[in-house]
């Protein structure tokens, strides 16, 4: 029940580095630009690497490796512009091309549609519960007699 609580928490937490992250990629748009980067509204800041011949020949764990080693010119700009501690790539292979798709965002666990939805029907649960049971305390005066027990074993 904790975690229902703590959720709202971690969202607000979440929400504030994602905006400020959102904010700096998109004033940093132009420095961006210059090293083959881009930035979607929602602030994600995305390249495609093309690999050469002689990285395409070799086993997908090597392209692999190949990609990661490109992300340190990439991992330069963005401590440049200060968001190097917060961009998590994604990296995935574009079908049907020698290229890879290389997409960097914050992690943010906390601003899942799903996981909010989920926390919003649970505090609905709990306050509903706590609503049925404040009504049959009342409705039995159920306060009441407790009060009254505890005043006759005071006299």
């Amino acid at each position: 029940m904790k975690r229902i609580f703590d959720y709202w928490t971690e969202f607000s937490i979440d929400f504030n580095i994602w905006r400020k992250y959102r904010k700096i990629a998109r004033n940093a748009k132009e420095d961006l630009d210059k090293n083959n980067m881009r930035v979607d509204y929602l602030g994600r800041i995305y390249t495609v690497i093309n690999m050469p011949e002689e990285v395409i020949n070799n086993q997908e764990l090597v392209q692999q490796g190949w990609v990661i080693q490109q992300l340190g010119p990439m991992n330069n700009v963005l401590l440049q512009i200060g968001l190097n501690d917060y961009a998590y790539p994604d990296i995935v292979k574009i079908p049907s091309s020698n290229s890879y798709l290389i997409v960097m965002y914050p992690e943010i666990d906390a601003l899942n549609p799903w996981r909010m939805l989920l926390n919003i029907i649970a505090l609905g649960l709990i306050g509903t519960i706590v609503y049925f049971i404040v009504g049959i305390f009342d409705r039995f005066d159920i306060i009441d007699k407790i009060v009254n027990l505890i005043n006759r074993t005071n006299v």
